[in-house]
């Protein structure tokens, strides 16, 4: 078998694009892959992609091993970021051929399921229905009753957590705080104490309406820094806050912010390799490692998962796309001993299933292990054609 051509394909996802990547071999079978946010920090990352692909056309996808080792190497110089994300996405459609030619699961190649169900998160719960509650068909949120009433919702549907993301309450409107998006402020928010005061205020809202069994967390991103991540942990404690995520490439931030607070601090989807994760370890900088399947590749994946276990600690995947990147997640989520809980975006757009050819089946907030070969799903390409994107 060998690699005969990568193709990328985009999908308007309303305030996302979903990016995925078809692998075409000589024996007729195709590997696919989802590396979506092609259109944030991964801007120009489909070019990327193709640059890196063209090395590994003619090579056999089955030897992922030294297909790893031929494409880390070709980016040495500038490991991480864009080129660790198109090696990862390479690697992932890899792995699907590999599993599609065997048919079985990719899970079966890592050893087989620990689990077959899968306890997940609503993960940005509420933002959607502030940008785009019409696109949606949900009610929008426009106040504090609005949050708890979502936050009630997400009880109601079985879901046994959820995370919402910087949002504050004016007076007038629930208003977003992540420029990266768009929103108002700038990305290394400082905090002031109506900014964390309204943050927090949101956040009691949600575990009002959840009440005290669901589970409420809140991500930050890169928006607060420093001594502001412990300054807005003790502020939503009373909240009873699961976990704080925090992006960083500085672990004593964190540090700082565990010494000060009960609340679990969670961090990790922008690192790259096991390697980055030793320091934020071994320092005792998190208590959830957050890992990301798409940008770091399956195989990787799957290491700093067994790293994080020498540590005592649970993972959760970091998944925010399309239902591809939902079923790749959950094959890391099924082989891996040490699963806190798996991210999933409840809402979505009203062609988010027509655009693929299997949808996550869910039970009382669990996600059941996919079946089939390979991901156990594919982007239907004439329903991503049917979306395109507006550049």
């Amino acid at each position: 078998m060998r690699i005969t051509a990568l193709e990328s394909l985009h999908c308007a996802a309303g305030t996302r694009v979903w990016s995925f990547l078809k692998l075409s071999t000589d024996s007729g079978v195709t590997g696919w892959a989802e590396y979506t946010d092609n259109q944030l920090g991964s801007v120009a990352l489909a070019e990327v992609i193709a640059g890196l692909g063209r090395r590994v056309v003619g090579t056999d996808p089955r030897r992922l091993r030294l297909l790893e080792a031929t494409l880390r190497s070709a980016v040495r110089e500038a490991a991480g970021g864009l080129a660790q994300r198109a090696v990862g996405a390479i690697l992932n459609a890899a792995l699907d051929v590999t599993a599609r030619a065997l048919d079985v699961p990719v899970h079966a190649l890592f050893g087989g399921p620990v689990r077959d169900r899968i306890p997940l998160y609503w993960s940005h719960c509420g933002l959607g229905r502030i940008r785009m509650s019409e696109a949606l068909g949900t009610a929008p949120l426009r106040d504090l009753d609005d949050v708890r009433a979502l936050g009630a919702e997400v009880r109601a549907r079985g879901f046994r957590a959820l995370k919402t993301n910087l949002m504050v309450y004016d007076g007038s409107r629930i208003a977003l705080r992540l420029p990266a998006w768009g929103d108002e402020g700038f990305p290394g928010l400082e905090p002031t104490p109506r900014f964390v005061a309204d943050v927090a205020e949101v956040v009691a809202a949600f575990r009002a309406g959840a009440g005290p069994d669901v589970e409420v967390l809140l991500d930050v991103n890169f928006n607060v820094k420093g001594e502001g991540i412990g300054r807005l942990a003790r502020a939503v404690e009373p909240s009873d806050l699961s976990w704080l995520e925090v992006d960083t490439f500085e672990p004593l931030a964190l540090v700082h912010a565990r010494r000060h607070t009960p609340v679990r601090i969670a961090s990790g989807e922008a690192l790259y390799g096991a390697r980055a994760y030793r320091p934020f370890l071994d320092s005792g900088a998190l208590d959830v490692p957050v890992v990301d399947v798409a940008w770091n590749g399956f195989p990787e994946a799957v290491r700093i998962a067994e790293l994080a276990d020498s540590y005592d600690l649970n993972i959760a995947p970091h998944n925010y796309a399309g239902h591809l990147l939902t079923f790749m997640s959950a094959q890391l989520a099924a082989v891996v001993p040490n699963l806190a809980v798996l991210e999933y975006d409840v809402d979505g757009v009203p062609w988010r299933d027509e655009v693929f050819t299997e949808i996550p089946r869910i039970v009382d907030g669990d996600l059941l292990l996919p079946a089939g070969p390979g991901w156990g799903c594919v982007p239907d390409e004439d329903a991503v054609r049917a979306h395109p994107v507006d550049r």
